[in-house]
């Protein structure tokens, strides 16, 4: 009885050791940090677990929002393998976790698990366990303990990813399972070729496993082209030799002949087309969320219940591209990553703000031409309302200058009639004295002398007829009008420019028609029209070699023609334009009113003038007169044109002839 007192008390003892060893949720002290142990079951530097963690710790401590110690153990028991239950190990996690008050065991990965759930329940006892990254059929969930809880692949994880490679390759002949040959990748085969029967596909499967690395990827290599390649896992191959998954997913892929797929967002990347897979950083949040609901239960709650992982689908761009596999039959909401952008996804920004500054700068420019072309129109305005304005103060001026001729010419009429007349009365004197003296004077002398007074009688009258239509002319009048002789005018006109001709050493040469040439009009204004036409002539061969000027006529059917040509350099275009303005003038003593006045005489008597002008070949003016039909000749107004200087063509040139 002594000894069973003895023995009771070492148990008391001891059980009470291994209840100080932890503290449960509600025995935890308060104000002590929470203390969580993690066990992976593989290296805890690999890049997929560096995911998790670093998520997992972020995750937690920001929802704990107290301190958090972590506690961190890599069991690496694919290379190291029946390790689980050694005494030296089981010793390690006493010796060094004995007493500290762990508050929650995480186990990543499904050997791990197993060890918290098993082995170092004795170590730590009745302590919560949240496992993670773990999968059926190697966990149970109907089986585990009450106090064991986390996130579980289910078994049909690889039926989505098959879903998917069939829609991508819907000519594909087969499928080929490649897997390594520990128990956890034959585990993850035969999930693999369950969910092919689940698809109800009757492809068939072929399944390459229990090989050694070296001898799978020339396997792989010699597949055909029209094959889904599923990877399910490989952590030891057939000479037993441990890998990362990570490590050899790329050389498979790559080794293979067809495209590869694969379940785990870390592997989309390395080589494999895509498939439905879990995100490592996406469960170490999900896990961390979990453990602080497992954390916060009130005593005698539960284990939150086991939860299902997640899948998505994610696709790699580049082999998409490099198998050929229309991106349109990926699954609605697939992640597509490594996408190379296209141009306008790679410059858009760049390219819009091209855009924006050229639509600026168009607008810009667009509003400056419209601006030029008003400011233009303006000054098109302005200039036309000038030029109206210079024209009506040129019109203004010529009017005033039109009346002060209209007022000198009645003075100067006045004016010059009066010496005129006491010319005329003079001459009339002489020739009475000469009749009644006659035999004082030697006979010569006396006809000197007698046709000297007629002449200057002639003038006068001639002189006077001028003056006096002139002034007609200005003031608008009518004159009588009679049929004149075009011919007789211009033998008149040249004669009166004899010697103004020998003066300038000019040749004046008439050609007249032999048909009548008679008109209606008056005479003096029609031989005022060829004297204002030849000096004109005259001025304008002064710089030839030999000046020439030539009068001729043309009688025609219904008009008469009398032209004046010359030999000089022309008329230019700008001077042609404004011959007949009044006061427009090229010479330096002209008053410009010369040719205004033949114009005005010729419409007067309905006919029109004309200029043809060649370089270097002189210029011609014509007038055109209506003729005067033979059968209406009564009484012909008639000029002196006797002169015996006078040249006179007998017929026709071939300048006449010419026309």
């Amino acid at each position: 009885m002594h000894h069973f007192d003895r023995t009771l008390l070492n148990a008391s003892v001891i059980l009470a050791c291994c209840c100080c060893g932890r503290d449960t949720p509600a025995q935890r002290v308060e104000g002590r940090p929470t203390r969580v142990l993690v066990l992976f079951q593989q290296q805890a530097e690999a890049p997929p677990m560096l995911e998790f963690t670093e998520r997992f710790r972020r995750t937690l401590q920001d929802e704990m929002r107290s301190p958090v110690e972590f506690y961190q153990e890599a069991l690496d028991l694919d290379r190291f393998a029946e390790r689980e239950r050694s005494s030296s190990l089981l010793g390690y996690f006493q010796d060094k976790y004995r007493g500290l008050g762990i508050d929650v065991v995480v186990a990543v990965g499904e050997r791990a698990r197993k060890f918290a759930v098993e082995p170092l329940n004795a170590v730590l006892p009745g302590v919560p366990i949240v496992f993670a990254l773990c999968a059926e059929p190697q966990t149970d969930p109907s089986s585990l303990p009450a106090h064991v809880t986390g996130r579980l692949a289910m078994a049909s994880r690889f039926g989505p990813t098959l879903a998917m490679a069939r829609r991508l390759q819907p000519d594909a002949q087969r499928v080929v399972i490649v897997g390594g040959a520990g128990a956890a990748d034959s585990a993850s085969v035969l999930a693999a070729v369950s969910a092919t029967h689940s698809l109800g596909d009757a492809l068939p499967v072929v399944i390459v496993q229990g090989l050694s690395l070296d001898a799978t990827l020339p396997k792989l290599r010699k597949l055909p082209r029209h094959s889904i390649v599923l990877f399910a896992n490989y952590r030891q191959d057939g000479q037993g030799h441990s890998f990362e998954p990570l490590d050899i997913v790329g050389s498979l892929a790559r080794a293979a002949a067809a495209p590869m797929y694969a379940q785990l967002r870390s592997y989309v990347g390395e080589g494999v087309v895509g498939g439905s897979v879990a995100r490592f950083d996406e469960e170490g949040i999900r896990t961390a969320l979990l453990v602080v609901r497992v954390l916060r239960r009130r005593v005698g709650e539960p284990m939150p219940s086991v939860q299902t992982i997640q899948h998505s689908f994610a696709a790699d761009w580049r082999q998409l591209r490099r198998w050929g596999l229309a991106e349109s039959r990926l699954p609605k909401g697939t992640d597509l990553l490594f996408r190379e952008p296209t141009a306008w996804e790679r410059y858009r920004a760049i390219v819009l703000a091209a855009l924006v500054i050229a639509g600026a700068e168009f607008l810009l420019i667009a509003r400056l031409l419209i601006e030029r072309s008003q400011r233009r129109r303006a000054q098109f305005v302005l200039e036309e309302q000038q030029r109206s304005a210079e024209a009506a103060r040129r019109q203004i001026a010529h009017m005033g200058r039109v009346a002060v001729v209209g007022e000198l010419a009645a003075t100067i009429s006045h004016e010059i009639r009066q010496p005129l007349a006491a010319m005329r009365s003079n001459a009339e004197a002489g020739a009475l004295f000469l009749s009644r003296n006659a035999p004082d004077f030697v006979p010569t002398h006396r006809r000197f002398f007698e046709i000297l007074f007629q002449d200057i009688t002639a003038e006068n009258e001639h002189a006077s007829a001028i003056i006096t239509r002139i002034g007609a002319l200005v003031r608008g009048e009518v004159l009588p009008r009679a049929p004149v002789d075009l011919n007789e005018v211009c033998q008149s006109a040249a004669r009166l420019l004899e010697h103004e001709a020998e003066a300038r050493r000019a040749n004046i040469t008439l050609l007249l028609c032999t048909r009548s040439a008679l008109v209606i009009g008056d005479a003096v204004e029609f031989q005022q029209v060829v004297l204002n036409l030849a000096l004109n002539a005259l001025d304008a061969c002064r710089s030839a070699a030999e000046p020439r000027v030539i009068i001729s006529t043309d009688a025609r059917d219904h008009e008469v023609e009398f032209a004046v040509h010359d030999n000089g350099s022309g008329i230019t275009a700008d001077v042609r334009q404004h011959l007949f303005q009044s006061f427009f003038t090229t010479k330096s003593t002209g008053l410009g009113l010369g040719l205004a006045i033949v114009q005005s005489i010729v419409e007067r008597h309905n006919g029109r003038v004309c200029v043809d002008s060649n370089e270097h070949l002189g210029a011609t003016f014509r007038v055109l007169i209506p003729r005067l039909p033979s059968a209406e000749v009564p009484t012909v107004q008639r000029l002196n044109s006797s002169s015996p200087a006078m040249r006179q063509a007998s017929g026709r040139s071939s300048f006449a002839s010419s026309r």
